[in-house]
């Protein structure tokens, strides 16, 4: 195990990971004379195009332009071949405004895309891409002490560089090319949530356009209502946001590591999710159960369990939180690096990745309900699973702490009173992986997850999570809040301009 102090400066330029989920909105108009389509493309005149690029003043993106297919594609690429007709860059909220009455005259389908991660392809559409990276920046509010302003096209790594900038930190994921609205749009995780509560907990206001192609404010005291929803309500369900001010905190030294085992997994994996749950807020993990892929197969690399994660300063020890399974730990590929500046730390936290296929289902559950029987069937599944040639994992992102001190109604979010966030991905490659194998893989991944829920008792998804084939989406997401979450939709769009395939409906 090496130990000691990091030393390498953030690289704003690369990661990825999960400041999951890009605001996405889906709507074809009926009515319009140009809602018609001819080989699957929608056909508005070249000048309904020119007008919208002269009232866009970050520009607007046609197919044959330079850099468009950078621009559209989205980060998971089995729905990359969606591309849509135009791309509104959008660099204010007038802007925002001016795409809006656009699709609206035109009756064109639309998506609205801050970072292009959303696991469901709802930021991706035949239409007209609202692109909202060019509205981006971050900035301390004069006067408002520890008030940070965000503007809604803003990217992880801009947030991130601010941050720092202030000597200051939030509820963060660990993913730089993700886009900041979705992730807070749909509560946010990170390794401080249990310290510092899910990121859209900390959400103190948020602009946004709606769908009358009002420009409004919403916080404790101006639309509340609105405010409450976009506090968990999901991206894509009640407007496009265009900024959120957000509450921070000190960022101060962490201990940050990487502890890996690879042998008596059932055991392991049983005590850890037993032991960590009681560990204090001021700690923050991720276990990985790995599943190599077919070369690494081949190539004998085993299936092995590995913990991610901080700790701020705290009375307990790295060592006495993992109790029992300390001495179990491979300590020649572990690392834990102590006392370490916080953002400097989050370079060691880094997830990189690039656009892939896969799909990722999720739920939440206590640990007490996490018996050896469970644990069994988990690697059982994982010997079964067809290998692709990429590879997949299982996980278990702790939540509780913070959280859980937060009633289940007071805001959208409403997963509360839970241990852990499970989540079981599928991912493959073409045209390296067949489609049966692919099939095969998602099938595997449907019964796993299927079967696990079952004996954990495990309940609900996340919604920064989005899961084309869940089963009652609307429960899953928003439970005892979809009721609520559907009076604030018929008040602020009642027409549902915004909609996709998993969008709450009005009441």
């Amino acid at each position: 195990m090496v130990l000691g102090l990091h030393s390498s400066r953030r690289n704003f330029l690369v990661g990825a990971g999960r400041f999951a989920g890009a605001a996405a909105a889906v709507r074809l108009m009926p009515g319009s004379a140009f809602a018609a389509e001819a080989g699957g493309a929608l056909c508005p005149p070249p000048s309904a195009w020119s007008d919208l690029a002269k009232a866009v003043k970050g520009g607007v993106l046609r197919p044959e332009d330079p850099f468009f297919a950078d621009v559209c594609r989205p980060n998971n690429l089995r729905y990359g071949a969606t591309l849509p007709a135009g791309i509104a860059r959008c660099a204010s909220a007038t802007d925002v405004q001016a795409s809006i009455k656009w699709v609206k005259e035109q009756g064109m389908p639309f998506a609205v895309r801050s970072g292009g991660h959303n696991y469901a392809g709802f930021s991706t559409t035949p239409g007209l891409l609202i692109d909202m990276s060019k509205m981006a920046g971050a900035e301390a509010l004069p006067g408002k002490d520890g008030l940070v302003k965000v503007l809604g096209g803003t990217l992880n790594s801009y947030v991130y560089k601010q941050m720092e900038r202030l000597g200051r930190t939030i509820t963060h994921g660990r993913c730089d090319s993700v886009g900041a609205a979705g992730f807070l749009l749909g509560g946010g995780i990170g390794f401080n949530m249990r310290k510092y509560g899910m990121a859209s907990d900390l959400l103190r206001a948020t602009e946004l356009v709606t769908a009358d192609g009002s420009h409004v404010k919403a916080d404790a005291d101006t639309d509340s209502a609105l405010y409450w929803a976009c506090r968990g309500g999901g991206g894509g369900n009640f407007g496009i946001n265009t900024s959120f001010t957000l509450e921070t905190r000190p960022a101060e030294a962490v201990t940050v590591f990487n502890l890996v085992w690879t042998e008596n997994l059932p055991k392991v994996l049983k005590l850890l999710l037993t032991e960590l749950a009681n560990a204090p807020d001021d700690f923050g993990s991720k276990i990985s159960v790995t599943i190599p892929s077919r070369q690494e197969r081949c190539d004998k690399v085993p299936v092995s369990i590995s913990v991610l994660g901080q700790l701020h300063k705290s009375k307990v020890s790295l060592r006495e939180i993992f109790k029992s399974t300390w001495e179990m730990i491979d300590k020649s590929k572990s690392v834990v690096k102590e006392d370490v500046p916080y953002w400097t730390a989050q370079d060691f936290l880094v997830e990189t990745t690039f656009p892939y296929y896969y799909q990722e289902k999720s739920s939440y559950m206590k640990a007490a309900d996490i018996g050896d029987e469970a644990i069994a069937a988990m690697f059982d599944w994982a010997a079964k699973m067809p290998a692709t040639s990429m590879p997949v994992a299982f996980k278990f992102f702790q939540v509780g702490g913070a959280i859980n001190r937060v009633g289940p109604t007071e805001t959208a979010y409403v997963h509360r009173g839970y241990d852990w966030l499970f989540s079981v991905e599928a991912n493959w490659w073409r045209p390296t992986d067949s489609a049966l194998l692919i099939e095969q893989a998602l099938e595997w991944q449907q019964r796993f997850y299927d079967d696990v829920n079952r004996r954990t008792k495990a309940q609900g998804a996340f919604q920064n999570f989005p899961d084309p084939s869940l089963a009652d989406w609307q429960r899953a997401y928003y439970g005892e809040n979809l009721a609520k979450l559907a009076q604030v939709k018929k008040a602020v769009d009642p027409a549902m301009l915004f909609t996709f395939a998993q969008a709450i409906r009005p009441a």
